[in-house]
Parts: structure tokens; sequence; C-alpha cells
């Protein structure tokens, strides 16, 4: 009696533990995985992520699911991890954008970047405040610092700017990459380099008196953000909605403001917004080599 009294408690038990491990199952069954929101480090990675984290916790107010930023160790491991589709939400500036879409496919385009109401920005090509250079033709024979080969606004964009103007590579006393676009700043700012190349953005948050704008260069179709091809078309349009939509949140000026002082919200985009990125990639790259 004592043993069938004892397997009955067990038995007993042992349906509560299953009872309340059915009740939990649901809950953990459907709780959604974070979303990946992943950039290139054309900033230092922790500004970067000072500078979207508002947006970030934005879109998983609005998505109710995590959104975590990742920071790429390189231009060249963010364009494989892109071209991949290891990252669900992706930055990428327009150069980048036509590179992946050439080596692995077009990637679904959510929206590009509105900068004081358009979506348009420029590159600038910069030089010391007191610097005698007063043209691009005035660069031959100078110290050019440029950012990531891969960039668009501070490598590729101000090279075709150089080209044009009758100035090659060869024609620079030196033409140096470094690793972002803050880093070209400080380099002009300490008479390291005679000029440098940055996003017009940049180069306004950073105008403090000691640097001057020397050329600027033809508007260019904004950064965007793409998704992995892989993700479910309802969901990339929940997110593209929620970018949009961005200006008209109570929220929108702060986390606008947190990324850039100019920038005033998202608008939609199309594949052939970058065909102009195209043409300056067809001269440029061939002279990069890559």
């Amino acid at each position: 009696m004592r043993s069938k009294a004892f397997l009955i408690r067990a038995f007993l038990l042992l349906a509560l533990i299953m009872a309340g491990a059915a009740r939990l199952a649901p809950a953990n069954a459907t709780e959604p995985e974070p979303l990946s929101l992943g950039f290139m480090p054309y900033l230092n990675a922790e500004h970067l992520i000072e500078k979207y984290t508002p947006l970030a916790d934005y879109l998983s107010d609005h998505l109710d699911r995590p959104v975590r930023i990742t920071v790429a160790r390189n231009y060249n491991e963010h364009i494989r991890l892109t071209g991949e589709d290891r990252l669900d939400i992706a930055f990428l500036g327009g150069s980048p954008y036509v590179v992946i879409g050439e080596r692995y496919g077009l990637k679904p385009l959510l929206v590009r970047y509105v900068f004081s109401g358009k979506p348009t920005f420029r590159s600038v090509i910069l030089v010391d405040a007191n610097s005698g250079v007063q043209s691009l033709a005035d660069l031959a024979g100078k110290r050019m610092a440029f950012g990531n080969v891969n960039s668009t606004l501070s490598t590729q964009v101000p090279l075709y700017m150089l080209m044009q103007a009758g100035v090659g590579l060869g024609d620079l006393a030196a033409a140096t990459h470094l690793r972002n676009h803050e880093n070209v700043i400080l380099g002009v700012r300490f008479g390291d380099f005679d000029a440098g190349a940055v996003a017009e953005e940049v180069f306004n948050e950073h105008d403090d008196g000691t640097i001057r704008a020397l050329a600027l260069s033809p508007d260019l179709s904004t950064h965007v953000f793409v998704t992995r091809t892989t993700m479910d078309p309802a969901l990339r349009q929940t997110i593209a909605t929620a970018l949009i939509s961005l200006r008209d949140d109570p929220r929108g000026p702060a986390i606008l403001g947190a990324i850039s002082p100019t920038l005033t919200g998202f608008a939609p985009v199309r594949d052939r917004d970058y065909d102009l990125h195209r043409t300056i990639l067809a001269d440029v790259l061939p002279v990069l080599g890559e």
C-alpha cells in the first residue's frame, strides 16, 4: 500500500510539472528572434552605436522584437555579410549597394535618407582653413587623405571629382586611405595631409572654422537601408513604413537628430536612384584596382 501511494504521488507530481511546462512552451516558442541592424565602420563603432541606438529602440517598439546594432570590422566584411544575407537590415552607401548588387544580386530596398528635406547628399573635399589651395587642380603634388577604399563619399566620389579636374592618383604626392571619415578630418586638421574627403554631413558636424570646403560633388542619392533577400515581405514593409513615418512621430526629431543634425527623415527608394553611382564606379574602380 505504501508503495502504491508513493507511485500515485509521483505520478501526480510529474503531471503537475508537465502541465507547467506546457503552459510555458507557447510563450518561449513564439518569442521573436532579435533583428540585426548592421553598419560598416564609416565612423568609430562607439560613435555609430551612440547615434543609432535611439533608432534601434524605436524599431524594436514598432516590431515588438529586439533590434540589435552590429558594426563590421571593416567595409569588406560588411559587404560580405550583407551580400550573404547574414544581416537582417544593413546600412549602405550608394557604392557598396551597387557593388553588392553586382556580386551577390540586388538586395531589397527599404528607404533612403533625407537631409534637409532632400534625398541627396554630396562629398566634400576639404583643406585647412588657412591653406593656399584654391582649386582641385591645385591638389597636384599634395598629400590627400581618403577614407576606406570602399567608401562612397570619402574615396570613390572624391577620386572621380579629382579625375574630372585632371588630377589622377599618380599626380598626388601621397594618397592615403584612413579608417573612417573622422580620421580624415583629424589628419587635415593636424597637418598630416593637405586635403581630405568626407561626407558633407560629417564635414558639417566638424566644421569649427579650422577646416574649409574646397569642392563639393554633384548631388548623389543618399545612404540606404536594405534587408536580406529572405526576409518576409510583410515584415519588410512594416520596417519601411516605420522608418518613413518616423518624421511624424513625437520622438522623431530626437531620433533623427541623434544620427545627424541635418537628417529630416527617410524616403522611398528605387534601384535606379543609384545609376550615377554606377557611372562613377565604372571610372574609379579600375584606378583603385578593385
